[in-house]
């Protein structure tokens, strides 16, 4: 008779590819017939807890697992995966419990005199030695810090530097409540929340690990800056049936817990084949597309009243929440028309893997409009509207002033625009003979107001453009863009920007004429780089209402356009912008890397968004940690090669040791001449990497490509390549026509690199050769190089 099983998400993650095949195959004789002779499911004598189970998944290793119910079906938790003899030591000691505040489940440890008299004297003396070694060693190595830190001079005035420098590190207790609130409000264990209250932000990192895991993340929501109410309310089953923390709680309010809705982003219950199939087919879970932290899944599920914005920096899930919006808009109207989109075609290809991987059987919709959910980049979607529409010429004659039946050719390129200003800028001042200047004026002025004629663009408003052009300079940039235009026409041919106005026209007018959208939810990603037409065009797609448009961005990674102010378009998120703030794929060590890339750039979100956007309180903090980013200085270009092929070399052997693909490590690059360089050279010191560059990454090899490139993937090891000061920033001709052209394209810079850190989930180098960037010096203080 077969069996449900449940798993706690932490089960599989991470767990080496060579022993994850043997525990799904475990895992599915449990559930098809748990008396199997193969699994030797085995009480264990003076356990704790009497229904924990050992069950066998191979010579080596063994599961530790919990019999919670016998009828109707028989029920089991499965807790770990452990080596053999571990496996009985710790099953004699674990136990389960309900909290007896928040009803959620806790794997607990016996008190410490019950687990002492199960370990013998020798080995109780051995594990205290070793404890005293490394207490010891920490003690001498921090004497020999200081020591050393004294004989350099390197000790500075703290508050000297605060003014310049704000710190990136630990600086004191992060929390704002005390002991008895962590414990009568939340139940925590008070010794945990004695030390939570005084930790600074490693010391939470260390403690949150350590703590039952319910309870070690919400303790890092409150370092973000959540109310106690808050977190509260986020983590109360509702279960009732709690015990004292040293005490096994019953079978039925243990199997409750595991099922509330506040506990559903900790286990996955599965109760059929279809669910073994497609969760274990997945290995680890993807834990990070399955499971939902309680504040992620609150947006999944929220229903809007118009559009809503959901910010948050790098790795807290925005992604995911939208994918998981998307099945749940899907599921709960079938009929529903949904687009899923983001800034470039590569990304929409990443999302729609990551929805192939959550819900296989969604409906797939071929085009925008049809049912289910459509998944594709900002201009696939442009291009379709317009290629289809018959309203093709009318739209193209109100925004761009001539038409042809035809669809046009598209993906103008931008030396037009070079071309334009040499044919007819005659009168231009010299400081705006600047492609840049043009591309942006005319995505962000002329475009978007639909602009046709010289008088129009007299009268124009400019809000926002930080160069101001008197009547002169007006009629000056009119020609140029005037010429720009005659060309299209006399090639047939328009830009992505064109482009995506005239889509937003189409559907203006189709709707004026039918009275309907073509979709009825909108879903944006990464949006924090689409322009004022691809925003026409969104608001254009959907009919205003509920649920209509998702968006989900963060102004740190800004690495395309400027910042636009929505409401310009059309789009009122005032009241509906909130911000996710935990970051669960960047160590806390390379986060602060990252942000300190950020630190001398003005990154002020409610600025940037024209002062729409409601940040509300708490920081961006990380719920891991990990080693600290690798530096790696070269005298020259030739021993920055032969330094990144040896780290290249080394771990590679160390993923293969984790059995982990070589392409979970991606070098990135500045420019792609860069990577292609690099490819080379590594080539010749017989290190085989592969070049990525628009198609989707394939496995066996570790992958160079750009900063722009890598954005929306995720590696477990990161190697920055080439952060000097003779690379980074990149040539600013161009960009310096104005304060703000310049300060934007500042700012754009760092967020490539502050995008390039934040791909590392776990390890991260970077190298330069000479002298570092201006940009990741704030980021490499107090950092140790790597030894030669």
């Amino acid at each position: 008779m077969r069996s449900d099983v449940v798993l706690d998400q932490n089960v599989l993650m991470g767990m080496d590819s060579r022993l994850l095949g043997r525990v799904r195959s475990s895992v599915k004789k449990l559930s098809d017939d748990w008396r199997s002779p193969g699994l030797h499911v085995e009480p264990i004598e003076q356990a704790y807890d009497d229904r924990v189970r050992t069950a066998r998944v191979n010579q080596q290793y063994r599961m530790v697992l919990f019999h919670l119910r016998t009828s109707p079906k028989d029920l089991f938790y499965v807790e770990g995966v452990y080596n053999h003899d571990d496996a009985y030591d710790v099953a004699g000691s674990k136990f389960l419990r309900v909290n007896d505040i928040t009803g959620q489940l806790e794997v607990r440890d016996a008190p410490a005199a019950v687990v002492q008299r199960r370990i013998s004297d020798s080995e109780r003396k051995a594990d205290e030695a070793a404890r005293d070694a490394r207490r010891q060693a920490e003690r001498e190595r921090a004497e020999a810090e200081r020591r050393e830190s004294e004989r350099s001079g390197a000790l500075r005035d703290p508050v000297a530097e605060e003014d310049t420098h704000p710190p990136t590190g630990p600086t004191g207790p992060v929390l704002t409540v005390t002991a008895d609130d962590l414990v009568q409000h939340l139940g925590l264990d008070p010794d945990i929340a004695a030390r939570a209250v005084e930790a600074d932000e490693d010391q939470l990192l260390a403690l949150a690990a350590e703590a039952p895991s319910w309870q070690g993340s919400a303790l890092l929501d409150l370092a973000t800056g959540k109310s106690l109410e808050e977190v509260r309310e986020e983590y109360t089953t509702g279960v009732s049936g709690g015990t004292a923390t040293d005490v096994p709680t019953g079978s039925d309010d243990v199997v409750e817990a595991i099922r509330s809705d506040a506990a559903r982003g900790r286990f996955v219950l599965l109760e059929d084949d279809a669910e073994f199939a497609d969760v274990l087919e997945r290995g680890d879970l993807e834990a990070w597309h399955v499971f939902l932290h309680p504040d992620q899944r609150r947006y999944v599920e929220m229903t809007t009243g118009g559009p809503f914005r959901l910010s948050g920096g790098a790795g807290t899930g925005k992604t995911v929440v939208l994918v998981h919006r998307a099945v749940r808009l899907a599921r709960s109207e079938p009929r529903a028309r949904i687009v899923l989109t983001t800034y470039t075609r590569g990304l929409a290809e990443s999302v729609a893997r990551q929805l192939r991987s959550l819900a296989p059987d969604h409906t797939v919709a071929k085009h925008p409009g049809d049912e289910g959910i459509y998944v594709g980049g900002i201009d696939q979607i442009s291009w379709y509207v317009v290629n289809r529409s018959r309203h093709k010429h009318a739209a193209m004659t109100d925004v761009i002033g001539w038409a042809v039946n035809t669809m046009p050719h598209n993906g103008r390129p931008a030396v037009a625009w070079d071309a334009a200003i040499r044919d007819a800028g005659a009168e231009l001042p010299e400081h705006l003979r600047s492609r840049h200047f043009f591309e942006t004026e005319y995505a962000e002025i002329v475009l978007p107001q639909r602009i046709r004629t010289e008088r129009d663009y007299m009268r124009a408003g400019r809000a926002g453009r930080g160069t101001k052009l008197g009547r002169h300079q007006r009629a000056a940039a009119w020609a140029v863009i005037s010429r720009y235009r005659d060309e299209g026409m006399r090639e047939g041919q328009i830009d992505w920007d064109e482009l995506s106005a005239i889509a937003g026209r189409i559907l203006e007018k189709e709707a004026e004429t039918t009275g309907e959208h073509l979709v009825d939810h909108v879903l944006i990603d990464e949006s924090q780089d689409a322009r004022p037409t691809h925003w026409q065009m969104f608001r254009a797609l959907v009919a205003e209402g509920k649920d209509d448009l998702f968006i989900a961005d963060d102004a740190h990674q800004r690495i395309y356009g400027n910042r636009v102010v929505l409401k310009r378009y059309g789009i009122n998120v005032v009241g509906r912008s909130r911000r996710l703030l935990l970051n669960y794929r960047t160590t806390a060590e390379n986060l602060r890397f990252a942000l300190a890339v950020l630190r001398d750039g003005d990154y002020s979100i409610s600025e940037a968004e024209g002062g729409e956007f409601d940040a509300g309180e708490g920081s961006y903090r990380s719920a891991r940690s990990g080693p600290a980013p690798v530096l790696i200085r070269a005298k020259n270009l030739t021993e920055e090669y032969d330094r990144i092929a040896e780290l290249v070399r080394r771990w590679v052997t160390e993923l293969d040791e984790e059995g982990l693909d070589p392409s979970s490590l991606g070098i990135l690059t500045h420019m792609k001449s860069r990577s292609a360089s690099l490819v080379a050279a590594l080539g010749e010191r017989g290190v085989r990497v592969r070049s990525v560059d628009r198609n989707a990454p394939t496995e066996g090899l570790p992958l160079v490509m750009t900063l722009h490139t890598s954005k929306g993937m995720e590696f477990t090891r990161v190697i920055l390549f080439g952060m000097g000061a003779e690379t980074i920033p990149s040539n600013r001709r161009g960009m310096d026509y104005d304060e703000d052209a310049l300060h934007q394209f500042q700012q754009r810079e760092r967020s490539l690199l502050y995008v390039g850190a934040t791909r590392a989930r776990d390890y991260l180098a970077v190298t330069w050769n000479d002298e570092p960037s201006d940009y990741i010096t704030p980021a490499i203080e107090g950092l140790t190089d790597e030894e030669e």
